[in-house]
């Protein structure tokens, strides 16, 4: 219910569609539980409401497209940006052009960066075309997601994986190859878990647990089982190897080189953590 936004506990009401009746009232007290397909119910509620449902204000309408469009042009401008090595949103604009030109492709996504990043940055054409970790995050599923997706649907799959999350089920690359599946798996690299930047926090001489080895090359990994790999340092390079691995169907991995410093703690955790507990009760 979005917290204050909507009024107090106690005064909203909620109507849920859902196909499953059991799933009602799971989450919230529904007030009107509504057992069906999405589309069937909401002709029925269109049909119920009839013509006389107020209408939003001009001015409202007007503010709102005016937002709009700012936000477009200020993403817009970010995503034609080609920094080096590459952001993610330098990546994930080229990413973001190969699916506009392949809307029936399966988009598989997980990661912490690259999850959020893509969620806002890469729109989707058609329904029922997108497959990610979901409310809760769960991270190691998207290898799973990729073989299962190319198997009932035989349509081409671009897994976006960060490459934390490709770690948890990155073997899966041999089942891709040993059934010859048109899966193209891009892991975004940035050396490490939000960063490949931070630092032994306990002053050891081991790197921090978040830091991954530097430069590793994932990529070779799909080769070894008879893949194509691909390393990629710039958008013209990630787009270019997208195409063809879509275009041949071959199981693909692109290794796309992400600057080490762009990442950011996802899910606002960080005062979470350790050090940050720690200058809280020190009053620093």
């Amino acid at each position: 219910g979005k917290g204050k936004t909507w009024g107090a506990p106690q005064a909203k009401q909620f109507i849920q569609i859902d196909i499953s009746p059991t799933e009602m009232d799971s989450n919230q007290p529904i007030a009107a539980p509504l057992v069906g397909d999405i589309g069937s119910c909401v002709a029925a509620l269109l049909r119920g409401m009839g013509s006389n449902w107020p209408q939003p204000s001009a001015q409202w309408i007007h503010a709102v497209a005016e937002r709009r469009d700012k936000n477009q042009a200020k993403m817009a401008e970010t995503l034609a940006k080609n920094p080096s090595p590459m952001n993610f949103h330098s990546a994930l604009g080229a990413i973001r052009e190969v699916i506009k030109a392949n809307p029936s492709a399966i988009l598989v996504n997980e990661g912490a960066n690259t999850l959020d990043f893509t969620r806002s940055i890469v729109d989707m054409y058609e329904p029922r075309k997108r497959l990610d970790v979901g409310t809760w995050g769960v991270m190691g599923i998207g290898m799973g997601f990729a073989v299962a997706a190319a198997v009932v649907t035989n349509k081409p799959v671009i897994a976006i994986e960060g490459d934390s999350a490709f770690g948890f089920s990155g073997m899966e690359v041999e089942t891709i190859c040993r059934y010859h599946l048109p899966v193209c798996i891009v892991v975004f690299n940035n050396n490490g878990v939000y960063r490949g930047t931070d630092v032994n926090a306990s002053g050891g001489a081991d790197v921090a647990p978040t830091v991954f080895v530097k430069g590793a090359r994932y990529d070779k990994m799909m080769e070894a089982f008879g893949g194509v790999g691909v390393l990629a340092s710039t958008p013209a390079e990630l787009s270019a190897a997208m195409h063809a691995a879509i275009a041949s169907g071959q199981p693909t991995l692109i290794n796309a080189v992400i600057d080490e410093t762009a990442g950011t703690e996802s899910g606002r955790i960080t005062m979470l953590n350790p050090q940050t507990a720690k200058k809280i009760n020190s009053g620093n």
